[in-house]
């Protein structure tokens, strides 16, 4: 991934740079809040990339905005255990969340290797993950429990991202990123 614009990032989530779609330039909290369910982001917290609070929240998520320094809209949406990930990645530190964590993403992501949590290049066909469309991010405690799951993010359903590091995760597509002809 880059360095830290705050928060990464992770799902979360490197980029090749470009431009910030206008509505997140023009309204970060609605772009942020279309990351999830409205039923999650109306009550969220909404935070920019700097952690700055734009909107506190009332029910325990927190949404950030699409990100200034990636392709494509990557807006996040995310329970407590997520934010102690992203924290930790952020800090290049173990996470510490004790507890499942769930992001959504379903604007999708960037382009980012499913190997290298800090990779700013393609790392290759088979490791860098290209059209990611809407899916959900799952941190289980007990890693050894997504042994279970391919790393292949071309297997058509969900896989584990970032395997062997400490920000190893569970990718969810919620949609098939590519159209079947």
């Amino acid at each position: 991934m880059r360095t830290f614009i705050p928060l990464t990032s992770l799902v979360l989530i490197l980029g090749l740079g470009g431009s910030v779609p206008a509505s997140a330039q023009s309204d970060p909290i609605k772009s942020a809040m279309g990351a999830a369910p409205s039923s999650i982001s109306a009550n969220a917290t909404i935070l920019d990339w700097q952690m700055k609070v734009l909107r506190e929240g009332t029910n325990g998520w927190t949404c950030v905005p699409d990100r200034a320094d990636t392709q494509g809209e990557d807006p996040w949406c995310m329970n407590k255990p997520w934010l102690n990930f992203l924290q930790a990645y952020v800090s290049k530190t173990a996470p510490s969340y004790t507890e499942i964590g769930l992001a959504y993403m379903l604007k999708g992501d960037s382009p980012v290797s499913n190997s290298d949590p800090y990779a700013t290049e393609p790392t290759g066909a088979d490791d860098w993950v290209t059209h990611v469309g809407a899916h959900l991010m799952l941190l289980v405690p007990d890693r050894a429990m997504l042994k279970s799951f391919s790393t292949d993010h071309r297997n058509g359903g969900p896989w584990v991202m970032w395997p062997d590091t400490p920000y190893v995760h569970l990718m969810i597509p919620v949609e098939n990123p590519r159209p079947n002809h």
